[in-house]
């Protein structure tokens, strides 16, 4: 998975043209395609160590509409992505091929400055996000079986996006406002229920680098990172999602109309 990461990064580098596009147009409609890494892992709730991870890799299509005018920022950026990861454990073994499914849909408003040769632009907004982890009806090396797991969130982005020639980079703080994981441990046993926690805490981050190589096409590199902290138990008061991390990496390659 490395070796894949590194040759399409140096498929971008050796791909940069000596023309110069203005990444600062005053109203941007781009679609893109992108190839990622993702790696997800679960802390214990009691002493923090490991308890399970997954990665692996995504491919998937996103959109982005930008409108400048009259003063103002006004974005709306959607992704839609399929992939698999392989599940490691401490204690249920290994599993391989899992599919795996994510949609993120954000409406950004801001304050654009222009500058002699730049733009610089302070935004927040709303963002959502649904994954889907497919591991129902498969068994791990120890015979553990697998269930499908379904998590929603709510976010408020905040962040700053500097254009400056062909260049463009942005950063945004994630600030969690609700999720909610589902488990549908039914697939596991008719004995067992489905369970639904609530999460309350959290944070994410997301950085992006673009490279306009001319007005209709460009390059981007990015990187997501949630950190979500231990879920409200369930209205049994006997299940709770532990801690986790997610983090994907990757690039993005766009074609602007």
């Amino acid at each position: 998975m490395k070796k894949i990461s590194s040759v399409l990064l140096a498929i971008l580098f050796l791909n940069i043209s000596i023309f110069h596009a203005n990444s600062f147009e005053d109203k941007k409609s781009e679609f893109g395609v992108y190839f990622g890494t993702k790696i997800y892992e679960e802390r214990h709730p009691v002493d923090n160590s490991f308890f399970m991870s997954q990665d692996g890799w995504m491919i998937g299509i996103n959109t982005n509409s930008e409108d400048y005018s009259d003063g103002s920022y006004f974005g709306w950026k959607n992704r839609l992505a399929a992939g698999e990861v392989n599940y490691t454990s401490a204690g249920t073994g290994t599993m391989t091929g899992i599919p795996d499914y994510q949609l993120e849909s954000t409406l950004y408003l801001g304050m654009p400055m222009e500058g002699t040769n730049s733009r610089t632009t302070f935004f927040s907004g709303i963002g959502g996000r649904y994954l889907l982890n497919a591991s129902g009806l498969k068994l791990s090396s120890t015979g553990h079986s697998g269930y499908d797991r379904e998590s929603r969130y709510v976010y408020l982005p905040i962040g700053v996006n500097y254009e400056k020639g062909a260049w463009e980079f942005r950063g945004e703080y994630l600030y969690f406002l609700y999720g909610q994981q589902t488990s549908y441990l039914s697939q596991v046993s008719s004995n067992y229920g489905d369970f639904t926690n609530d999460q309350e805490d959290g944070s994410g981050m997301k950085f992006t680098a673009k490279y306009y190589s001319d007005k209709n096409f460009g390059y981007e590199i990015y990187m997501d990172y949630w950190d979500i902290a231990d879920s409200k138990l369930d209205t049994t008061g006997n299940f709770m999602e532990p801690r986790n991390t997610t983090s994907e990496t990757g690039l993005r390659v766009f074609w602007a109309y």
